[in-house]
């Protein structure tokens, strides 16, 4: 990626159930945090903040320091949906709503939502969807804030579930679960990626104990 993401751009995350996606978040997020001193927010639509929190613990990466001072904030719209007994569907705009406040008082660099996919299944309308979605990046491009959005492939086979998401990122990546050599490997490939150079090869990718360790020096000839 000749560097990383390109700051204030918004990039989008796709993949199968089981190829690291919300992994790949929290590490970006985190990372932010406790390496580079970025505020960053993870805006989680499906998994329970405590779930996030001891994923991280998993691979030795606390974040309630990061919490604490207000460097890292993991945000969970299902529990608050809760709290205050908000049955309207989730959206675009509400998401807007709720994390414009943050963005601004928490100076956020970094912005994660997961998932995007939820929005998009509550939405009969495709084409609403699309418009929804790339108003919602033109308010993160506004924002200045380096953000990723996941989403996964579809049950055909599709890069993403609703096919148009790729099209308003400034870079996609795809995370793989191909069969090389009778064995399910887990793969990453840089499918798009504006303002900068990239690689265009799929590579494996190990899920050890310090996280993610993509095999840059090696290529599989299976993936999307």
């Amino acid at each position: 990626m000749n560097g990383g993401f390109p700051e204030g751009s918004v990039n989008l995350i796709s993949g199968p159930t089981g190829s690291a996606k919300s992994l790949f978040c929290l590490h970006f997020a985190y990372n932010g945090a406790a390496e580079h001193g970025e505020p960053s927010l993870y805006v989680t639509l499906e998994e329970k903040k405590e779930n996030l929190r001891e994923t991280l613990k998993g691979f030795g990466m606390d974040p309630t320091k990061y919490e604490t001072d207000g460097t890292l904030t993991i945000v969970d719209l299902g529990e608050i949906r809760q709290l205050t007994e908000d049955e309207s569907e989730i959206d675009f705009r509400s998401i807007q709503a709720m994390i414009d406040g943050l963005i601004e008082t928490n100076e956020v660099k970094r912005l994660v939502v997961d998932s995007i996919a939820v929005v998009g299944l509550q939405q009969r309308d495709r084409r609403e969807f699309r418009r929804d979605l790339f108003q919602f990046g033109r308010f993160l491009w506004e924002k200045n804030t380096t953000s990723i959005l996941v989403t996964e492939c579809s049950e055909k086979g599709e890069l993403t579930r609703f096919g148009v998401e790729q099209f308003i990122a400034d870079s996609f990546i795809f995370l793989g679960l191909d069969n090389v050599k009778g064995e399910l490997t887990r793969t990453i490939v840089v499918r798009k990626m504006r303002l900068t150079h990239h690689d265009i090869a799929v590579h494996p990718f190990l899920i050890t104990n310090k996280g993610i360790k993509v095999s840059h020096d090696v290529k599989v000839s299976e993936g999307r």
